[in-house]
């Protein structure tokens, strides 16, 4: 017993070094203006945090939101670099890895992740194992089934989550007929734009304002692209093709003008015909 106790300042002393150089951004920062950022793997963060992987989880989030709010997104991009967003992706995955069941991590996830698709293949099943875990929320199934399909096209994924998230919330409509438009293919621009109203009012309930900002940016882009869509839609009924460019509608008075992209790009029609933004989160 004596042998333990003489050994708990040393774990300490261990522990928070340990938790110091993992919540370090710039522990080394190049001369250019990309950096190298550095996280503990979340296998030795296990191990040397024992009994306080809440602590350390706590920490890892806490250090991910902090650099978020103070690093500045690329002015021509309106991103972060490669190198930001892995180092918050390593540091959100380490606080779930030493805390499953805690929430906040997933939510910053969605945010700051996932709309910017950052290893989007990853972080959304990372997602759906807590949303396994927390057998109680409702929320993050709801997140995973939207992601799975506005994100990666996994139909039936998606509707398993979104039941789950209705069956949990006991029976919420708006899951359920989430659910069901898209088992019969809505419009995508649409549910991105109700998902998005959805996830907002959330916040506000749950006072994450951290997120809200971000988000009301993504779906003014969205609105801004169903109006445009609306307008495409009909100009092929009348022409029996597609318009060329969205000046084009705009030359017809089928459209006022070309709505304001809030995240600084500006909207344009694909070879398909499809309204998109030069920073339509792609």
């Amino acid at each position: 017993m004596d042998t333990v106790r003489k050994l708990v300042p040393f774990l300490w002393a261990v522990f928070g070094v340990v938790m110091y150089l993992s919540a370090l951004p710039h522990a080394v920062v190049e001369k250019s203006r990309y950096e190298r950022l550095f996280t503990i793997p979340a296998n030795m963060l296990q191990v040397v945090s024992g009994q306080f992987k809440e602590v350390a989880a706590d920490l890892s989030f806490l250090e991910a939101l902090t650099y978020l709010g103070g690093t500045k997104t690329q002015a021509d991009t309106n991103r972060y670099l490669a190198v930001q967003y892995e180092w918050v992706y390593n540091s959100l995955r380490n606080s779930v890895v030493l805390d499953p069941y805690f929430q906040d991590p997933y939510l910053l996830m969605n945010s700051a992740l996932v709309w910017d698709r950052y290893k989007i293949e990853d972080v959304v099943p990372l997602m759906a194992k807590g949303a396994d875990v927390r057998t109680l929320d409702s929320l993050l199934p709801y997140f995973v089934g939207f992601n799975y399909y506005y994100f990666l096209d996994k139909t039936e994924l998606s509707i398993n989550y979104l039941k789950l998230a209705s069956k949990r919330s006991g029976g919420v409509p708006f899951y359920d007929t989430l659910a069901a438009r898209i088992a019969y293919k809505a419009n995508k621009t649409e549910l991105g734009i109700a998902y998005l109203e959805q996830q907002i009012h959330q916040a506000e309930l749950e006072g994450r304002l951290y997120s809200i900002e971000p988000l009301k940016s993504r779906l003014a882009v969205l609105k801004g692209i169903r109006k445009i869509e609306s307008v495409v839609e009909v100009y092929q009924k009348l022409f029996l093709k597609l318009p060329e460019t969205i000046d084009e509608l705009v030359s017809l008075r089928m459209l006022d003008e070309i709505p304001k992209d809030d995240l600084g790009g500006r909207y344009y029609l694909d070879s398909q015909g499809k309204v998109r933004s030069t920073k339509d989160m792609k």
